[in-house]
């Protein structure tokens, strides 16, 4: 099979579920180009299962897109997460559930490239909610992983991640499917129609109330993907800060 090499069991489980559920082939290449698509279904469309980084995929989802098919991108988000360490001769040293619950507000900075063209009409965005097991193998001595971005050596080195179920699946088709990240307070009009307008630190209070204090973190990333998306819009300046509120359709 042609690009396996390098994916991970992750990547790899979610390709054979999608390829079984829509009957498509996996690993086809597309047309003359160098691209491979994890997935071409049986109406000829695109499903790609993107584990981590979704800007990585915009050059060829643009291709995607241009070409007339429509394309799915699968985005796992590991909403509970296990830790699995291994030792050299592939015993379970322990398992244990890891502290870090990651959702959608993490996923943001991945998206600043490839994030105008999930308004596109073919173009969805499916983000699973899901149970993961990461494996680590124990090292003697401190190591860097393979990529070589550890900022600081550790004990271990990565194995891959497995999935040990889907727990809930949320689609982002239309511009109102995205808006739906920004609290109620600040999208819901008035009787006379008028949409909210707030800052950046308005935002991050309200972020706060809803889904706790991590997630607001990301306020002012959201806020520059959702101008970049042509969702929010600028309307005034005050200062330092900047006022926004919905972009309504001229």
């Amino acid at each position: 099979m042609i690009n396996t090499y390098n994916e991970s069991k992750l990547h790899e489980t979610l390709k054979k579920i999608y390829a079984l559920e829509s009957n498509g082939m996996m690993e086809v290449k597309l047309d003359d180009t160098p691209w491979i698509c994890d997935i071409l279904d049986e109406n000829g469309n695109v499903i790609e299962i993107q584990t981590s980084n979704l800007s990585a995929l915009t050059e060829k989802a643009e291709y995607i897109l241009e070409t007339g098919r429509k394309l799915k991108i699968v985005h796992p988000i590991s909403e509970t997460k296990w830790i699995e360490l291994y030792d050299s001769t592939g015993e379970v040293l322990y398992r244990k559930r890891s502290p870090k619950k990651a959702g959608i507000f993490d996923s943001l900075r991945g998206m600043t490239q490839i994030g105008p063209l999930f308004l596109h009409e073919n173009c969805e965005l499916e983000i699973l909610y899901c149970e993961i097991t990461e494996m680590r193998r124990k090292t003697d001595n401190p190591s860097q992983n393979q990529s070589k971005t550890r900022r600081h050596l550790k004990e271990w080195v990565p194995l891959g991640k497995r999935l040990e179920k889907i727990t809930s699946k949320e689609r982002f088709c239309t511009k109102e499917d995205w808006e739906k990240l920004l609290p109620e307070n600040l999208r819901k009009t008035d009787e006379e129609g008028t949409c909210p307008k707030f800052r950046a630190c308005d935002l991050a209070k309200e972020i706060t109330k809803e889904k706790g204090a991590k997630p607001a973190r990301w306020a002012p990333l959201l806020i520059w993907l959702f101008v970049k998306m042509q969702i929010l819009e600028i309307t005034e300046i005050k200062g330092r800060s900047k006022i926004y509120e919905l972009k309504t359709e001229s």
